[in-house]
C-alpha cells in the first residue's frame, strides 16, 4: 500500500467548505476511556448539510464500570448553535466538538452533563494509505486521526466523575460519504501514553475488496506495519462482541499484539449502518491503556435496524447495564 503520511494543520478542525453533492459530509469523532475513574464514552457529530435540508447526525453514548450509561444518537435538522465558527454542533448545540488551540468535549443534557479537554499525543496524522481504494474513494477522502490524554468532569445520573489523566483518540472526516458500500469493518485505535499509540482497520466494502492496514505512532515517529491480522469474538446476536485482539506485523518482522478486553459498548446506527463501538482496557507489559474496538458486521446489506445487542447499550438516554 502508498507509504505517504499526510499530516494537517489547525485549519483542518474547523467545519470545511461543502461541495454541493447530497452525500458530503463534515464530521468529528472522539472516544476517551479513564481508567482511575472507571468511565469513558464516543461522540461522533457529523454534519450533512445537503441532505433533508441539513442534519447533524448525532452518535453519543458514556459507559462506565459500575454499569451507568447514556445514549444519544439521533439525526436533526442543522441550528445556528450546531454550525459554530469553531467546530460542530449537535442537537442544537446541546453536542459540542470545538477547538481553541485545544479540543473541547461538552454535553448539556438531563442527567449527563460533560466537560473535557484534549491534549494531542502526535500531530494530526491521516494514516491512510494512498491505495486504500473504497475506504478513501467512498467514506474518507480528507481525513486525520491523533491521539492524547483527556482531562476534565462528567456528572453522569447524578455521580460527579473527575478525569484527571483519561486517555484518547479522535479523527476528522470531511468529503462525500457513501454509507452504502460499507459491508464490515473492525478498527482499533488506542494508546497506551505519548510514547505508544496505535491503530488498525480492515474494511470490506461492497465491490468485494477487503483492505487491511494498520501502525504504531512510538515517540513521535509512525511505523507502518506489513500485514495485520485483527479478529472479535462475536456474541449471540450477531452484532455485539466480547473483545477482540490484533497484531501488527513489521517489515522486520516483529510484531505487536493488543487484546481488547471491553469495558462496556454502544451502539450507532445511521443511513443503513449499524456500528458498535467498546471502550476497552488493554494491556502491555504491566501497563494498562486503552482502545476503541469499533465494529459494523452487516455482510449481506441487511436494511433493518438492529433488534438485539446484548453487550452493547440500544436505549436512548440514562440506563444500566
Amino acid at each position: 500500500m502508498g507509504a505517504t503520511t499526510v499530516q494537517h494543520d489547525a485549519r483542518s478542525e474547523l467545519r470545511q467548505e461543502p461541495e454541493a453533492d447530497e452525500w458530503w459530509q463534515d464530521s468529528a469523532f472522539l472516544t476517551w476511556y479513564s481508567h482511575d475513574a472507571g468511565i469513558g464514552g464516543v461522540t461522533r457529530i457529523g454534519h450533512e448539510p445537503h441532505h433533508e435540508d441539513g442534519i447533524a447526525a448525532l452518535w453519543c453514548g458514556v459507559v462506565t464500570r459500575d454499569g451507568k450509561r447514556f445514549r444519544r444518537n439521533v439525526a436533526t435538522p442543522l441550528t445556528d448553535h450546531d454550525l459554530r465558527k469553531d467546530g460542530f454542533g449537535a442537537h442544537d448545540g446541546r453536542h459540542l466538538l470545538v477547538y481553541d488551540d485545544v479540543l473541547h468535549y461538552r454535553v448539556d443534557e438531563d442527567g449527563c452533563r460533560i466537560d473535557l479537554e484534549v491534549e494531542d499525543f502526535y500531530p494530526r496524522t491521516d494514516f491512510f494509505p494512498s491505495d486504500a481504494s473504497a475506504l478513501v474513494d467512498d467514506f474518507a477522502s480528507s481525513h486525520f486521526e491523533t491521539s492524547g490524554r483527556i482531562t476534565g468532569t462528567v456528572e453522569l445520573d447524578g455521580r460527579r466523575y473527575e478525569i484527571r489523566d483519561g486517555l484518547c483518540h479522535r479523527d476528522r472526516s470531511w468529503g462525500i460519504r457513501k454509507w452504502d458500500t460499507l459491508l464490515n469493518h473492525r478498527w482499533m485505535p488506542g494508546t497506551f501514553g505519548p510514547d505508544l499509540s496505535f491503530g488498525c482497520i480492515s474494511w470490506h466494502a461492497v465491490d468485494g475488496s477487503l483492505g487491511q492496514f494498520g501502525y504504531i505512532v512510538r515517540d513521535g515517529e509512525v511505523v507502518r506495519a506489513e500485514a495485520i491480522d485483527v479478529a472479535v469474538v462475536m456474541e449471540a446476536d450477531g452484532v455485539s462482541y466480547r473483545g477482540g485482539y490484533a497484531t501488527w506485523t513489521f517489515p522486520d518482522g516483529q510484531t505487536f499484539r493488543v487484546e481488547a478486553s471491553p469495558v462496556d459498548a454502544v451502539l450507532s446506527e445511521h443511513h443503513g449502518v449499524s456500528c458498535i463501538d467498546a471502550m476497552c482496557e488493554v494491556q502491555l507489559d504491566g501497563r494498562v491503556g486503552f482502545c476503541d474496538l469499533e465494529v459494523t458486521s452487516n455482510p449481506r446489506r441487511g436494511t433493518g435496524p438492529v433488534t438485539r445487542a446484548r453487550l452493547a447499550n440500544t436505549t436512548e438516554g440514562l440506563s444500566r447495564r
